[in-house]
């Protein structure tokens, strides 16, 4: 099934099947489409890759640092549910990815029950560093932003910490736009309100592409841009969430605008 074929395979909330790239041919013929904004994480870069290689390496060196059972039977996951249960309660948004992950690398030291001064600082600083290093773009972004450059505003709308300078994009992006700057996480409307205050544009000219159906097709939805949902996975589309667009890679985005 080709990109222009491809139907979305989900029954909106009226029970109206999504609609195929052919039946509404381009975005840009439906809407006066002249800025595009696309999510960070797992995006334009492979987020959860890197982000458990650094882990890897973090628990690594806990282990040499913290011989014992508990640190041997300690998992990655485990890791990536202590920094979910601690995102829970600190309020994502409300506060910065940094000082997530660095209260996250502090409870996972105590679950082992090690006591070192500095451990956490020195863990976090590891992973900050190996995550970092291991920030590449996805090897369909640059092509496809070169050829957007000069038809629309690009922008980024991130509920992460990572910059595209860090992962290589440079200068390639009008504005960018981060929950821990305005205080609000995808999919709540305020933070693409942010962005629109940024640009002085409406909503109904804008479209957000993401990963995410909960915090980018949802969020974008909510505030009257168009929703490409950028599903690299093929993963099967399980929620009542529905948008306006289904791409598999981001070649697929130029197919429509």
């Amino acid at each position: 099934m080709s990109g222009n074929e491809r139907d979305i395979q989900k029954l909106s909330p009226y029970g109206r099947r999504s609609w195929t790239m052919t039946t509404l041919g381009k975005l840009t013929d439906q809407r006066n489409i002249t800025t595009i904004t696309f999510d960070m994480d797992d995006t334009l870069w492979d987020f959860q890759a890197a982000m458990e290689r650094a882990l890897e390496l973090t628990l690594e060196r806990l282990r040499v640092m913290a011989p014992g059972d508990a640190a041997r039977k300690l998992t990655v996951q485990q890791m990536m549910d202590i920094r979910d249960e601690v995102a829970s309660e600190l309020g994502e948004g409300a506060t910065t990815q940094e000082e997530i992950r660095y209260t996250a690398m502090v409870r996972t030291v105590e679950h082992v029950g090690f006591r070192a001064r500095g451990a956490a600082e020195e863990l976090y600083r590891l992973y900050w560093e190996a995550r970092v290093a291991g920030a590449r773009p996805y090897d369909d972004v640059a092509g496809v932003l070169e050829a957007l450059q000069g038809r629309f505003r690009l922008g980024i709308i991130s509920n992460g910490n990572n910059t595209p300078q860090m992962v290589g994009l440079d200068d390639v992006f009008d504005f960018t736009v981060f929950a821990h700057d305005c205080g609000f996480p995808k999919p709540d409307p305020h933070i693409f309100e942010f962005a629109l205050a940024e640009l002085g544009d409406k909503p109904e000219n804008m479209a957000h592409v993401g990963d995410s159906l909960q915090s980018d097709v949802q969020g974008a939805n909510d505030y009257g841009m168009v929703s490409v949902w950028l599903n690299r996975d093929g993963a099967a589309n399980e929620t009542g969430i529905v948008p306006h667009w289904e791409i598999r890679d981001l070649t697929e985005l130029l197919e429509i605008v």
